[in-house]
């Protein structure tokens, strides 16, 4: 009996493998040099790579956790249904685990999480218009253990077929690859490493100047720059990497202004009234000496060329300016050549000449994640809405007996951190449910929604309030409280 299940075992795994279209298994970041997954601007995989190593976790018994959910979306994961023909990656056993995939940054709903990924993934996609700049994916097999507890137990990553060849949505399988955590170690360890250890492990020699100039490209992102210059000089003849630093330093006029403009930062901010503020750094003196303005817009859809809001630079490389536009997710920042002539001096006519370069489109949700309330299936999450403090409330399905058990909670809005007296307030079974459509694709969660009549500013937070059992049992971060990279 005990063989006979054995063998059905046996069978079972060999009928898996064999409708499973992995290529392969990427076990060091040398294995990064010879597949196709982010070598080509303006993809991004690299950076998405990169940025999910270095939110991964190793527990004491060895396992890979995030702390974050993606079956609610957070960062912008989907689920992935695997529904590939033949399956992309190997069927799932009963109740273990989702796929959920990462990197679509043209999700067009009105809620698109993975703008809360940080710039230096997003920055090639809002500044190119080819159909390379979203084709990236990572995928993770993932297990909730309960008690927003989730466990990695796979990394693929993977990439759609080029538009061009008209096959829809799917992915490539002979551009799949099984992630080996060997990998993601290393990424993790290439902010401690030195150019010796490079050279040594990697055969590459990258001179001062090189490094110099791409740790200035990704100065809020340790390693990246290291994991770059190793994964493309593989694909370049070594002579290449110390003039042209692949293709990031050439001669030629337009790239060396494309590699300033890499430095430029716009960022949407809160004003102390709610509007929304801009924030610029970083501009070349090439630009400043021919003159540039800000220009806000609504978002960054190529036919949205409404202008909201528009100030001078005044020839400051960086600086700031309070726009009277109430503050909402989608807001973003262009910088435009500035048009200056005796007939838009007499107020006639727009200064606004040629675009130069976009910023991230601004995240409703602060680039925060829902904060969890402690003991209980359910997450708090801070966000704005016309310049107003507002709340979501994510209930897992699960949880049915919410209501009853928050029935006396409730969700106050403070001006910061260190304050004990609330501006307003909403008990938490008074919440709306939230039944837009782009909330569809969060798996096993309902979403309620307040939205209060403070004022949003710097340093406001929610917290979640639990009447009967002995106070606060969630605080978001203050709103802007961390540095955007």
């Amino acid at each position: 009996m005990v063989g006979r299940g054995f063998l059905g075992c046996f069978i079972l795994c060999l009928s898996l493998a064999s409708v499973c279209a992995v290529k392969g298994t990427l076990k060091s970041i040398d294995d990064l040099k010879g597949i196709e997954f982010g070598h080509t601007s303006p993809r991004h995989g690299l950076m998405l790579l990169h940025w999910l190593a270095n939110n991964i976790y190793n527990d004491n018994k060895g396992n890979m956790r995030l702390n974050f959910n993606p079956a609610r979306r957070d960062y912008g994961f989907h689920f992935y249904g695997n529904a590939d023909n033949p399956h992309l990656l190997p069927i799932l056993p009963y109740q273990r685990g989702n796929y959920y995939s990462l990197g679509n940054l043209a999700d067009n709903n009105n809620n698109n999480d993975a703008l809360a990924l940080p710039d230096y993934v997003t920055q090639r996609f809002y500044n190119s218009r080819g159909p390379e700049n979203n084709r990236d994916r990572v995928i993770l097999r993932v297990r909730d253990e309960g008690s927003n507890q989730f466990i990695v137990d796979e990394v693929y990553v993977t990439q759609h077929y080029p538009r061009n060849e008209n096959r829809g949505s799917a992915y490539d399988p002979d551009n799949t690859y099984r992630v080996n955590v060997s990998l993601l170690r290393q990424i993790q360890s290439l902010p401690t490493i030195n150019l010796n250890y490079i050279l040594q492990t990697y055969n590459v020699e990258i001179n001062d100047n090189i490094l110099e100039h791409l740790q200035n490209t990704w100065r809020d992102t340790p390693g990246l720059a290291l994991l770059l210059a190793i994964v493309l000089y593989f694909t370049r003849p070594k002579t290449l990497i110390k003039d042209q630093a692949f293709g990031l330093i050439l001669q030629s006029k337009r790239v060396m202004e494309d590699k300033d403009n890499t430095l430029i930062k716009l960022e949407v901010k809160t004003t102390n009234r709610g509007k929304a503020r801009i924030i610029w750094s970083g501009i070349p003196k090439r630009l400043l000496d021919q003159g540039v303005m800000v220009v806000l817009y609504k978002s960054n859809n190529p036919d949205s060329k409404s202008e909201l809001d528009r100030s001078s630079v005044g020839g400051k490389a960086s600086g700031s300016y309070n726009t009277s536009v109430p503050l909402n997710p989608g807001l973003q920042v262009r910088l435009h050549k500035e048009v200056k002539t005796w007939w838009n001096y007499l107020g006639f006519g727009s200064p606004t000449g040629e675009e130069i370069w976009r910023g991230s489109e601004f995240h409703d949700a602060n680039r925060e994640i829902p904060v969890d309330i402690n003991g209980h299936d359910a997450s708090l999450q801070l966000f704005v809405k016309d310049g107003k403090a507002c709340a979501r409330l994510y209930v897992k399905r699960s949880f049915t007996d919410w209501k009853k058990t928050f029935n006396n909670s409730w969700v106050g809005f403070y001006s910061s951190a260190g304050t004990l007296d609330h501006n307003t307030w909403q008990w938490a079974v008074k919440f709306s449910e939230e039944s837009r459509s782009d909330w569809a694709g969060i798996r096993g969660c309902n979403v309620y929604v307040y939205e209060s009549s403070m004022t949003m500013s710097p340093g406001v937070q929610a917290r979640f309030i639990l009447e009967k059992s002995g106070g606060e049992k969630a605080r978001t971060p203050p709103w802007e409280r961390f540095v955007q990279g």
